[in-house]
C-alpha cells in the first residue's frame, strides 16, 4: 500500500510536463528529470531520445537496446540520424533489416542523413532506405555525395507520406539525354509542404520538382515554404520559371546569396527575384551578402502583390536612399505588415515607419 507521502508527492501532469517541456534543450537536467520519479520518466525521455544518431560504432548497441524487453525509449525516437562516411556502410543494410523485425519505432517520422562531407551513398544503403519509406514525412540530406541525381531522385519518390525536404547534395555525373527521360517519368508520391535547398542542390532538385506538375507544368501546388541558400548563376533559370508561375500556396520564402561563391552579383538576383505571382506570401527574407541598395531592395519589394504579406527580413545597407523603401513598407502595398528587420550592420535595426512594424 502506497504511503500516504507517497501519494502527496504526485505532481498534477500538466506541471510536470510544463516543467520538462522547459528544459527540453538541456540535455544534463533532462536526465536528472527522468530519475526523480516514475511520473518524469516518460516526458524526459520524449526530450532525451527525440532524436537518435547511429553511425557504425553504435547501430549494435542501439539495436541491443530496443531488442530488450525493458526497453522504454523506443516509443520516443522521432528522428533518426544516419552518419555514414565513404568507407563503412555494410552495417546499414543488417541495422535496416533487424530495425523493421522489431516494430518498436513506429513513431519515427524524420530521416536525417548529415554524413561527412564528400561521402558516397552507396546503393545498398540506398536500398535500405526504403524500410522507412512508408512512415517518413521529413527527409534531410547534408554535404552527402549520390552517384547520379536519378538515383537521389528515385530514392525521393519511394517516400509515399514526405512532407518536408532538405538537401545539400551533390552528384558525381551529369544527366545524358537517356537519363533526364528517365528522370522525367518519376513522380513524387509525397505532398511536400517545405523545401530547403543548399547549392550545389538547388537546380537539379528545383528543376525536377518543376516537372511534378500536371503535364509538365512549371507548379509546385503544395509547396508553403521554400528556402534556398548559396545561390549560383545556374540556379536562376528554375527559380525565374518558378516565381513566374502563379502561385496560390507559398506563403513563405528565403533566399541566401552569398556573393564571393555564387559567381554572379547582387544585381542579378534583383532583377530575378520578381515576387509578383505569389500571391499568398506571408513571410520573406532576403539575406544577401553584400548586403542589397536601398534601390535594389526597393525595386525588389515593389513587386510584392499579396495581401498577407507580414513579415519582413531583408540585407540592405543603412544609406542615402534608405527613405524611400521606408516610405514603400509604410504605404497602403503592405498594410498587413506587422514586422520588419533589417539583416544589415551589427547593433543597427532598421524599423519601418508602418504603425505596425517593430
Amino acid at each position: 500500500m502506497a504511503s500516504p507521502f507517497a501519494r502527496r508527492s504526485q505532481f498534477p501532469p500538466e506541471l510536470v510536463d510544463s516543467v520538462i517541456d522547459h528544459n527540453h534543450a538541456d540535455r544534463p537536467t533532462l536526465k536528472i528529470c527522468a530519475l526523480v520519479s516514475r511520473q518524469w520518466t516518460a516526458s524526459s525521455r520524449f526530450h532525451l531520445f527525440s532524436r537518435v544518431v547511429v553511425a557504425h560504432d553504435n547501430a549494435r548497441e542501439f539495436i541491443q537496446l530496443l531488442s530488450s524487453p525493458h526497453c522504454t525509449v523506443a516509443s520516443a525516437v522521432q528522428d533518426l540520424a544516419f552518419q555514414f562516411v565513404s568507407g563503412s556502410q555494410r552495417w546499414f543494410s543488417e541495422f535496416s533489416r533487424r530495425l523493421s523485425y522489431l516494430d518498436k519505432t513506429t513513431n519515427i517520422t524524420s530521416l536525417d542523413i548529415p554524413g561527412a562531407p564528400g561521402a558516397l551513398i552507396r546503393e545498398e544503403v540506398q536500398t535500405a532506405l526504403l524500410a522507412f519509406s512508408g512512415q517518413i514525412k521529413t527527409l534531410s540530406f547534408g554535404p552527402v555525395v549520390f552517384e547520379s541525381f536519378k538515383d537521389f531522385a528515385r530514392l525521393l519518390c519511394a517516400f509515399r507520406a514526405l512532407e518536408s525536404l532538405s538537401c545539400a547534395c551533390t552528384y558525381r555525373t551529369r544527366a545524358t539525354g537517356h537519363v533526364e527521360n528517365q528522370v522525367l517519368r518519376l513522380r513524387l508520391m509525397g505532398i511536400l509542404r517545405q523545401v530547403k535547398l543548399v547549392s550545389p542542390s538547388t537546380k537539379p532538385v528545383l528543376d525536377f520538382l518543376l516537372l511534378q506538375g500536371v503535364g509538365g507544368s512549371p507548379v509546385l501546388p503544395t509547396m508553403a515554404s521554400l528556402s534556398l541558400s548559396y545561390l549560383t548563376v545556374e540556379d536562376y533559370p528554375p527559380l525565374t520559371r518558378y516565381l513566374g508561375t502563379p502561385n496560390n500556396n507559398l506563403q513563405s520564402l528565403t533566399i541566401k546569396m552569398d556573393n564571393n561563391v555564387s559567381g554572379t552579383n547582387i544585381d542579378t538576383l534583383a532583377e530575378s527575384l520578381n515576387l509578383a505571382q505569389l500571391r499568398v506570401l506571408q513571410i520573406l527574407c532576403i539575406d544577401t551578402i553584400p548586403l542589397l541598395s536601398p534601390d535594389q531592395a526597393l525595386n525588389l519589394l515593389s513587386w510584392i502583390t499579396s495581401q498577407q504579406f507580414a513579415n519582413l527580413e531583408i540585407s540592405v545597407a543603412l544609406i542615402q536612399g534608405i527613405a524611400g523603401l521606408d516610405i514603400l513598407l509604410g504605404g497602403d502595398q503592405f498594410h498587413a505588415l506587422q514586422k520588419v528587420k533589417s539583416l544589415g550592420r551589427p547593433g543597427i535595426k532598421f524599423v519601418s515607419s508602418s504603425p505596425v512594424a517593430t
